[in-house]
């Protein structure tokens, strides 16, 4: 296989070099020379080209795939942090019902107090302190 390549290339050298010969009536030799040089450079610098471009695809590949793991991460970390509040927010309205139906002042303010801290506190007061976690590579417990 290797003599059939070498015969082609041989073969491909043989027929460059005659249109060299027709050429070389028209044009000086050395600005064919010239210009072969300057076609193997662009030819050199086009698959340099290729591979920087498949090294950027590579990397931006890297990069979506961080992105979705980080977005799946917050998706999760979100849903855990309001799933959380919806269990306290039902939790504050059974503690007030029960107060309404037996008539107890200090239940329904006990209710309407924990009812207030669910509402008024934001889930996102501690969210400088989850990026860093999750920048730092710290383990998250759900």
């Amino acid at each position: 296989m290797f003599e059939l390549i070498n015969s082609k290339s041989s073969k491909q050298v043989g027929q460059a070099l005659k249109k060299l010969e027709q050429v070389s009536d028209i044009i000086p030799t050395t600005d064919v020379l010239n210009f072969f040089n300057k076609l193997t450079d662009a030819y050199t610098e086009a698959k340099v080209t290729k591979r920087e471009i498949a090294k950027i695809q590579a990397q931006k590949e890297v990069l979506l795939t961080e992105i979705e793991k980080r977005y799946e991460l917050y998706h999760k970390v979100f849903d855990h942090i309001f799933d959380e509040r919806e269990v306290a927010i039902a939790k504050s309205f059974e503690i007030i019902d029960k107060g309404l139906n037996e008539g107890d002042k200090d239940l329904i303010s006990y209710g309407m107090q924990g009812l207030c801290k669910v509402v008024s506190s934001s889930p996102f007061a501690n969210i400088e302190q989850l990026s860093k976690m999750i920048e730092g590579n710290k383990i998250i417990e759900i």
